[in-house]
């Protein structure tokens, strides 16, 4: 089963997920979040009503810690109703570090989430500046220490090769240093310049 928080702080200039993003969409938060508790009750009912069972639980976005604390509790309690003590896999991402507090780490791991995503995309700050990520490396470091404080030890970490802003090098001891101290689990990707993109867009501008 897969929920979708489509929120985050902000906009990322390589992303072509559905989100919303800025003050005034966040303002809608509430609202969903609402709409979304009425909508899993309907799919619990059914999932009761045909005997189907619900191995797989993935929270995620958008950036689902976007949600307070407390809405992340009713989330899982509402997940409750699903049965999902004997699932295989319990995933939420937590993947923009400036969301991420101890208390909403907290939210999911009493909540039986396993495995968490944080994604840094990068450690160099001038790229994260570059790429409108509003958060820092030391933030980055912050939340991973939350998190294995909180009791997580399987943290997974996405990171892109080729944004804008990063060298070869850059990139290189990014990737050394975080194979040695600060990932159990890194999903390297690489940077795709696709319509819905803002790279994609400035690279048609340059070239006309």
């Amino acid at each position: 089963m897969y929920i979708s928080i489509p929120f985050c702080p902000s906009r990322c200039s390589y992303c072509s997920f559905i989100s919303a993003s800025g003050e005034g969409a966040l303002k809608l938060i509430d609202d969903y979040f609402g709409l979304l508790l009425k909508e899993l009750d309907i799919y619990a009912d059914i999932v009761k009503r045909f005997s189907l069972t619900v191995d797989t639980v993935y929270i995620g976005g958008g950036t689902p810690t976007t949600l307070s604390a407390s809405q992340l509790d009713r989330l899982i309690d509402k997940l409750g109703e699903f049965d999902i003590a004997n699932i295989r896999e319990f995933t939420a991402e937590a993947g923009r570090p400036d969301t991420i507090t101890e208390n909403k780490l907290r939210a999911l791991k009493n909540g039986g989430v396993r495995r968490i995503s944080i994604n840094p995309q990068s450690m160099n700050d001038s790229v994260l500046e570059a790429v409108g990520r509003r958060h820092t490396v030391k933030q980055v470091c912050e939340a991973f220490d939350k998190a294995r404080k909180v009791g997580f030890d399987c943290i997974n970490s996405d990171i892109i090769a080729g944004l804008p802003a990063e060298t070869e090098h850059s990139f290189e001891v990014f990737f050394a240093t975080a194979l040695r101290i600060i990932y159990p689990k890194i999903s390297p990707f690489t940077r795709s310049a696709l319509n819905a993109h803002q790279p994609c867009q400035t690279i048609r501008k340059q070239y006309r």
